[in-house]
């Protein structure tokens, strides 16, 4: 095996080394190709953290001054491309810390004291999945708007039902497309409720046992938008529960969109042809060319298994770790951002998707005068008619076991045939078997009848409203 190169010590810990680690050791144990990201938060955080410092008479109002200078110039040198990123430095904090030493002198190697990396990074991570979250309800919010659009248009147009895949009974699109809202806003509250465990600032609680000097935790935590501090340092450090109840939150966002893109997929299928997909959001065969695939509904519901395995990743992660950090814990990034990533990228596109859809009104009404759709309609006849409902489920039973032996649907079945299996049907029962006039029946809340979708959609419409 080859010789490994030395290479000279991170200096913020070397200290107590006498060898000089490995290249290979170095390349192995940094982050600094994940955390970069975070160099925003890292910077706001030490600025305020400096401001602590000179509160506790750590720092004087020069040297105050001196880092708050630098940390803006290290930022402006990040977001211009001007920084020089060094894997040797291990991770983004040391990196801006480095930096900011090379720029201000002395005053900077002040900015770590009484603070370590394991209350700095948990810090970093809450500030940005705060802001993150709040990018993912803001996306959400988009495709909500295309849904509720889609039903208001359609809250009339007739489509089946369906259970097991089966036609079940007469909806309406825009019932149908009131569902993917209510599904989208659980996930809207789930991530609005992840709030609250992010919002306990964790600086301040050093490497795990606290500080000695008098930081203000409290005056901190408002600086920096929280709402209070932790309670317990060593809690403080080796806490990712926030991270993976918003990974856990992600997925189930992902199932959803997964759900969603399956019904777009089969919708514009030849078979249903429901829907026609903007060629936008498609694309096509390099053998086949009538082909029309689409790809993008497809792609986001296959990257809904991303969110998955990350979850079970995080979950893997932290099981086994005793209080308080562990390295391992590094690792907690590569999941949450990838996450994070593809939830707000298929959202940004689920949106538009969804206004480019066509919808063929026509084939869903026709659809609706399939799979005896309003047997459950001559059922609710015959209860009213004063017959016990299992009874009357078996009655129906019956004549559709009738009309499928003549090829024929319930409603193109003679009343005398129909009253062959009771004598309680009477001529006004084709006004029960006709799904353009069932689904007005249904107006009761949470029911198909376009009264009631229109109501919802605007209850809807005033709730997105607000968020603006």
């Amino acid at each position: 095996m080859k010789t490994k190169k030395k290479i000279k010590t991170n200096t913020s810990w070397g200290g107590r080394f006498k060898k000089e680690v490995s290249e290979q050791t170095q390349s192995f144990t940094s982050s600094l190709n994940v955390d970069r990201r975070l160099y925003l938060e890292d910077i706001i955080g030490s600025i305020e953290y400096a401001k602590s410092l000179k509160k506790a008479k750590i720092l004087k109002s020069t040297e105050l001054k001196k880092i708050t200078s630098g940390l803006k110039l290290v930022l402006k040198d990040i977001e211009s491309g001007n920084f020089n990123w060094s894997d040797a430095l291990e991770d983004v904090h040391m990196n801006i810390e480095a930096a900011l030493v090379k720029k201000i002198g002395l005053a900077g190697k002040k900015i770590h004291t009484g603070r370590s990396r394991n209350d700095q990074i948990a810090t970093d991570m809450k500030l940005y999945l705060r802001s993150s979250v709040k990018e993912l309800q803001e996306n959400i919010t988009f495709v909500q708007l295309e849904v509720v659009k889609l039903a208001e248009k359609h809250y009339k147009t007739i489509m089946p039902g369906f259970t097991h895949m089966q036609i079940a009974q007469p909806v309406t699109l825009g019932h149908h497309m009131m569902a993917w809202y209510e599904m989208l806003q659980r996930d809207f509250d789930r991530f609005k409720d992840s709030l609250i465990r992010m919002n306990s600032l964790p600086l301040g609680s050093a490497a795990l046992s606290g500080s000695r000097y008098k930081i203000d935790r409290k005056s901190l935590a408002t600086n920096l938008g929280f709402s209070d501090v932790t309670q317990n340092s060593i809690d403080s450090v080796s806490d990712r529960d926030f991270i993976i109840e918003l990974a856990a939150s992600a997925s189930i966002l992902g199932m959803h969109l997964s759900r969603f893109c399956e019904e777009i997929v089969l919708w514009s299928s030849t078979q249903f042809n429901y829907i026609e997909i903007s060629e936008e959001f498609c694309t096509g065969s390099s053998i086949m060319p009538q082909k029309k695939n689409p790809d993008v509904a497809e792609i986001i519901r296959g990257r809904s298994s991303r969110n998955f395995s990350a979850l079970t990743g995080l979950l893997s992660l932290m099981k086994n770790l005793p209080l308080a950090y562990n390295r391992d814990m590094q690792e907690d990034k590569m999941y949450i951002f990838e996450t994070l990533d593809s939830c707000i990228e298929s959202l940004d596109i689920f949106a538009p998707m969804i206004k480019s859809l066509k919808v063929n009104s026509k084939k869903m009404q026709n659809d609706c005068y399939l799979g005896q759709i309003t047997a459950t309609d001559l059922a609710d006849y015959l209860v009213m008619e004063g017959l016990p409902f299992r009874k009357a489920h078996e009655v129906v039973g019956k004549a559709v076991v009738f009309a499928e032996k003549q090829n024929l649907q319930l409603y193109q079945l003679d009343i005398k045939d129909l009253q062959k299996f009771s004598k309680l049907i009477k001529s006004d029962v084709y006004s029960f078997l006709d799904p353009k006039k069932t689904i007005y029946t249904r107006n009761m809340i949470g029911g198909t009848s376009p009264k009631q979708v229109i109501r919802q959609v605007k209850k809807a419409k005033i709730k997105l409203k607000s968020r603006k």
